[in-house]
């Protein structure tokens, strides 16, 4: 039984009040996706289509029904021949959050459990996109079950966002319980609900047994996705003395000298993976080590004008 006061502490455990300050925050951050959008709902974002929006794209010669308001004059002057102008038409683009949930993420050495920190760089990017005017829905992988959110437009999107993601965090009490759900079944499951074009959000420590590539392949195909692959400083590089580890109910100390490198090597191999997924399938990985809190990580990847670093 986790200690009531533990429950409350802002590192172990998602507290709404952190997830709703994030708000302040999602101001300074800009989500710049890197495809164009296939949505067929007017909004905010560049698209492929041509039409008549504020961005200009291209003359070409006029065709019987464009609009003759469009007409490029200059150019149908020199030429003698009339020439219409395209605009790229702007349209909204869902964001989708898939956030890892399941007991694996209950551990941290450092700033933040990984579940915490995972919370809070999704509902940033959740206010972000509210800022914008997207819709925003979600899918929360729990052990056991998935919780979806479909997507909405408005505040209550993302409070809807932060409720299940502290009601998810809030079940966890150990980092070794078993989870019956697989993030491959759960990126196939995103496949069939997000529209086409949509925006989509992978955040998980990538600790799965059973292969995702093919489940994250097929999803990358069908919609843009950037993948959030968040790890502790403690699974990349084990201390050189003992190690205490706690369950929340029991504590024991680890001669880390005899697993340091099996444990090493594991890491390396699972971090080269995500770095060859993400090669293939042609998206952006962002490497999200719980060593800062996931303010300062999402103000050196996700501000304006920051560079975005990849996995």
């Amino acid at each position: 039984m986790i200690d009531p006061a533990i429950k409350q502490h802002p590192s172990i455990y998602c507290q709404v009040d952190s997830l709703l300050a994030l708000r302040h925050l999602s101001r300074s951050l800009k989500i710049t996706p890197g495809k164009l959008c296939n949505s067929a709902i007017a909004g905010l974002v560049r698209t492929r289509y041509k039409g008549r929006g504020m961005s200009f794209a291209e003359v070409r010669p006029y065709q019987p029904g464009d609009d003759v308001r469009s007409i490029d004059w200059r150019v149908t002057a020199r030429t003698q021949k009339p020439y219409t102008k395209l605009y790229e038409e702007e349209r909204e683009r869902p964001v989708y959050l898939i956030v890892d949930m399941r007991s694996p993420m209950f551990f941290g050495s450092k700033s933040e459990f990984k579940c915490v920190f995972a919370a809070k760089i999704a509902v940033a990017i959740a206010w972000a996109a509210f800022n914008q005017g997207d819709r925003v829905g979600a899918l929360i992988i729990q052990d056991n079950h998935t919780v979806d959110l479909r997507p909405k437009r408005g505040k209550n999107a993302v409070l809807a966002l932060i409720h299940a993601l502290v009601e998810s965090n809030s079940q966890l009490d150990n980092p070794a319980n078993a989870s019956r759900t697989s993030l491959a079944e759960v990126l196939d499951d995103a496949r069939r609900i997000v529209r086409p074009g949509a925006l989509v959000y992978v955040l998980s420590d990538m600790s799965d047994s059973q292969p995702y590539a093919p489940a994250l392949s097929r999803l990358a195909r069908h919609a843009d996705v950037e993948l959030i692959h968040i790890f502790d400083a403690l699974e990349q590089h084990l201390p050189t003395q003992a190690v205490a580890l706690s369950n929340g109910d029991e504590q024991v100390t680890v001669d880390s000298a005899k697993q340091r490198t099996a444990l090493e090597q594991s890491f390396t191999v699972r971090q080269a993976e995500v770095k060859q997924v993400c090669n293939q399938c042609m998206i952006r990985g962002f490497s999200g080590k719980t060593d800062q809190t996931a303010e300062q990580w999402l103000l050196n990847n996700f501000a304006a004008g920051a560079g975005r670093r990849s996995s």
